[in-house]
């Protein structure tokens, strides 16, 4: 059973002759006259739900909030001054009882000051606060519910416009007849329970809404939904969907409660008496969601949606109009699809609109819903994995910035009262000229070829869930690994897939091994708790006889959790056990640091290297004296020195020149272990009388008490990633005071691009990667006199010398970059062998003509050759259905990137190997 079913073919005679008038060859005619006089104002809207299980809203999905004061420009642009605004109630009511109402209060002040209006909308489908477990049917939530809407009453007291609850219909039967949101409840027992949960509390926050704002406007929002089906039992059906569409309102207003009627006698025998008795609620404006799939058509073979023979917006609006008598919204609309495509669906919402208006309903706006694409709704935000959803005003690009179309264009002349037939009418291309016939099989409009070519269109390649396998803490001091795990679970959660983060087993009160989870993001924490021994240490490593049972344990939540055949990403050869019994997909080792070579490294680790070098289908080097000491084991390993995130660390400078005052600090950033030489930083304290030495990190794998210890030596402690900023404000120079020793022969400290981001003098020991790369920028020292001396000097070194100097080797190492390379080639083998090895460069061809070609030049191409199944799976797999054909159509034009015939030098102009490459082999 599906959320909306049939529709009832008798209507109002009014109703119906709009609906043939429709029909008819005096149609333009008519609706020539009707353009003249009806006015349409246009409402804006932005996407906003919260994903109770995956802890985000689609607003930040999108970007939405990043963004704000630049999307109502554009509504301003274009003459609207009314909108949908969603309170987060999930985010400012994160504690009972407690509201955070700062970024509600900015964002609202902006409306008013702008002299928009707001309806503001309390829940919006599932966003409720995630600590309601139960969801809609948790004991707490109507108290806190009606809590939330009196604390909203009071606030804000300015509000003109309000919706208590967005689509209490639609959001109520997926929740709890058809199991599809949470709390996943089924069947008209489960819908009942919902609804007796959720609707007195909306009754209740009505009374104090009508009380606190009793000059504001209640707008009831809900799915505009009509059903139809052949005769027999699919009409009978369509029947009752027809009248189960109304129960909410009709419960709400106290009307209509015929007993005899279908859905409503069904809705009372599942124990939905009490409600019967609900004091009637004020309604003052009655909004309706319209979309294609709002129309069902039903028969023996089952059911079809979008409708074969849809009635239209018009007819159904009045239908809805004549039952309540409410002035009307056209709350919601939309098409997903291309921007083409959703440009004619405006021209026939808007024709719709205006016939209904000349018929008498009372209808006082239109809203495209939302101004920018939404994300997500593929899966019907099962999960959270940035999908885009192509239905917005404005595409939405993967930064989060908006694109102007075609369709934006057309909506903002729309917007600003063009008539219709200054709106243009792009012929549907596929899917949707098939999905949608039935809408404009009869129109006689001047149809034009879509724009060649469209917008680009993301691209979601297939991915496999990603097992990291780390031997640091995820919450330890932010390093390589956070850095580029953090990127690679955006990009593989944004295909669809999860990224499990599993830390070196630890002891703990438990009687028996078990596995701990915690969900942060994109990315799930594992961690085995094994039973604490006497004299254990507190660092375990993968393959202690302890840890034994972290393998089966791994294995069956991973199997729980539907994850085959997992990626694998290990960061200490300890792990390589657990990595096969996984049964990988693939394996890639980031070789970070000589681990072998640092204090309490287990046994055994430089044979578990060697054989994780010959096992790896990828294999990566951190450091260049790494990748020296790895490459003549595994030529092919590809070399990554650590990145910067540079905007991060800009912040520093912003606060060092809010208080340029100098503070005579030398500070160093990260753990402090066996690596540093200790007693340097003891005698460079003394040497440095009037300055400060500000250690900041946590202690590790030495004892505290060997710590140097001054009366200008400062340990601060370890601090997040996201206050290294202020921590590096603090500082006049930093330092890098490594011993050259057995541990640091290899390494390639992240901090030194980290420190000099934030804008500060470096001075180090000569780690040899650090001579080797940063010799122009970096001050080095042998001794702590000389150290001591050039903190002196570096201090009034002109910090725009030093920029243009690192600035060319930041531009090359941001963490985002080297994450989007390493990605592409441990996703390289993937591709089959009887089609072609899928490097960055093909991969980068690929999507460019995925993304670039219009289906309207393409003609009757299409793929053939054993290529057709690897790009379907790369870039289709997993993009949302109603855009399957239209890429596939693209990808039938990627011979056009890599011709038969090759350059100058005979080499295949887009990947620069000879011609003819695998590529357009395949695609001859």
């Amino acid at each position: 059973m599906t959320l909306f079913e049939f529709r009832a073919d008798a209507g109002p005679r009014r109703t119906d002759a709009i609906l043939q008038d429709t029909a008819s060859g005096t149609r333009e005619e008519a609706a020539s006259t009707l353009r003249s006089t009806v006015q349409r104002p246009f409402i804006g809207a932005f996407e906003s739900t919260f994903l109770p299980a995956a802890g985000v809203d689609v607003g930040e999905t999108t970007g939405v909030y990043r963004h704000w004061p630049e999307h109502l420009d554009r509504l301003q642009a274009a003459g609207v001054t009314r909108l949908r605004y969603a309170l987060r109630w999930h985010h400012i009511a994160r504690d009972p009882g407690v509201f955070d109402w700062e970024q509600t209060d900015a964002e609202l002040a902006e409306i008013r000051q702008r002299g928009l209006e707001p309806i503001v909308d309390l829940v919006h489908h599932t966003s409720y606060p995630k600590r309601l477990e139960g969801g809609f049917a948790d004991r707490r939530f109507a108290a806190e519910y009606v809590s939330f809407a009196e604390a909203v009453a009071r606030r804000y007291p300015w509000l003109t416009s309000y919706t208590l609850f967005n689509e209490p219909f639609a959001t109520l039967f997926l929740a709890g007849h058809e199991a599809l949101w949470p709390p996943y409840q089924a069947g008209m027992e489960g819908f009942v329970r919902l609804v007796s949960s959720v609707l007195p509390a909306v009754n209740a926050a009505g009374a104090v809404f009508a009380e606190l704002l009793p000059d504001a406007e209640h707008v009831w929002i809900d799915t505009c939904e009509a059903h139809s089906g052949t005769s027999g039992r699919p009409a009978e059906y369509a029947a009752f969907a027809n009248d189960r569409r109304h129960l909410l309102l009709d419960l709400a207003l106290g009307r209509h409660l015929d007993r005899e009627r279908p859905a409503l006698a069904a809705f009372l025998a599942a124990g939905g008496e009490p409600l019967l008795e609900l004091a009637p609620m004020r309604v003052d404006v009655l909004g309706l969601d319209y979309y294609p799939h709002s129309e069902w058509w039903y028969s023996d073979a089952g059911s079809v949606s979008p409708s074969p023979a849809p009635r239209g917006f018009a007819a159904i609006a009045a239908e809805y109009h004549d039952r309540y008598g409410l002035p009307v919204l056209l709350s919601e609309t939309n098409i997903r699809g291309l921007a083409s495509d959703r440009a004619t669906w405006l021209r026939y919402m808007i024709d719709q609109y205006d016939r209904a208006v000349a018929s008498g309903v009372p209808l006082r706006g239109f809203s495209w819903f939302p101004l920018v694409d939404s994300a997500d709704w593929d899966s019907l935000l099962a999960v959270s994995a940035g999908h885009r959803d192509p239905v917005g005003v404005y595409d939405l690009a993967p930064s989060g910035h908006c694109i102007r179309t075609e369709f934006t264009e057309a909506w903002e002349r729309a917007a600003r009262g063009a008539p219709l037939d200054e709106l243009p009418a792009y012929r549907l291309q596929a899917p949707n000229d098939e999905l949608l016939h039935g809408f404009f099989r009869d129109l006689e409009w001047p149809w034009q070829d879509a724009p060649n070519p469209e917008p680009p269109i993301p691209v979601y390649p297939q991915a496999h869930d990603l097992v990291v396998l780390s031997h640091l803490r995820w919450d330890w001091v932010w390093q390589r690994p956070q850095h580029l795990v953090t990127r690679f679970a955006e990009d593989r959660g944004g295909r669809g897939a999860r990224t499990w983060f599993v830390e070196e087993p630890i002891p703990g009160g438990v009687p028996e091994p078990e596995l701990w989870t915690e969900q942060v993001g994109r990315i799930t924490r594992v961690r085995l708790v094994v039973p604490m021994e006497p004299g254990q240490g507190t660092r375990l490593s993968f393959d202690d006889p302890a840890a034994a049972p972290y393998r089966r344990l791994l294995g069956e939540l991973l199997a729980d959790e539907g994850v085959p055949h997992p990626d694998v990403l290990i960061y200490t050869p300890m792990a390589l056990d657990i990595a096969r019994s996984l049964d990988p997909h693939r394996i890639a080792y980031d070789v970070m640091d000589d681990l072998a070579s640092f204090a309490q490294a287990p046994p055994g680790m430089r044979e578990r290297q060697r054989e994780l070098l010959e096992t790896a289908h990828v294999v990566y080097a951190g450091g260049r004296s790494l990748h020296r000491g790895v490459v003549g084991l595994r030529p092919d390993c590809h070399l990554f020195p650590s990145g910067v995130d540079v905007e991060h660390y800009a912040a520093a400078r912003l606060l060092r020149a809010a208080d340029p005052a100098p503070r005579q600090v030398l500070g160093y950033v990260g753990v402090l272990d066996e690596r540093l030489d200790l007693d340097l930083v003891a005698a460079v304290a003394a040497a440095l009388p009037d300055w400060t030495i500000r250690m900041v990190g946590p202690v590790a794998k030495i004892d505290p008490a060997t710590l140097p210890t001054g009366p200008n030596i400062e340990y601060p402690g370890m601090a997040d990633y996201a206050d290294l900023p202020a921590v590096m404000a603090g500082f006049d120079v930093a330092m890098m005071p490594f011993a050259l020793n057995e541990a640091t022969r290899s390494i390639s400290p992240t901090k030194t691009l980290e420190y000099l981001a934030a804008g500060l003098p470096v001075v180090s020991t000569r780690v040899t990667d650090v001579v080797t790369d940063y010799a122009d920028v970096v001050c080095f020292a042998d001794d702590a006199a000389s150290l001591a001396e050039a903190c002196r000097r570096v201090v009034d070194d002109a910090q725009e010398d030093r920029d243009r100097l690192v600035r060319v080797i930041q531009d090359h190492q941001s963490w985002d970059a080297i994450a989007e390379s390493m990605m592409g080639l441990f996703e390289a083998p993937a591709a089959r062998l009887d089609a072609m090895r899928t490097d960055p460069v093909h991969r980068a061809a690929t999507r460019a003509a995925a993304a670039g070609l219009s289906d309207a030049a393409l003609g009757s191409a299409r793929l053939q050759g054993p290529l057709v199944t690897t790009l379907a799976e790369a870039a289709v797999a997993s993009a949302t259905p109603f855009l399957r054909a239209p890429l596939l159509a693209r990808l039938s034009a990627v011979e056009r990137l890599h011709p038969m015939s090759g350059d100058a030098s005979g080499d295949c102009p887009s990947c620069g190997v000879p011609a003819p490459c695998s590529t357009a082999v395949a695609c001859a």
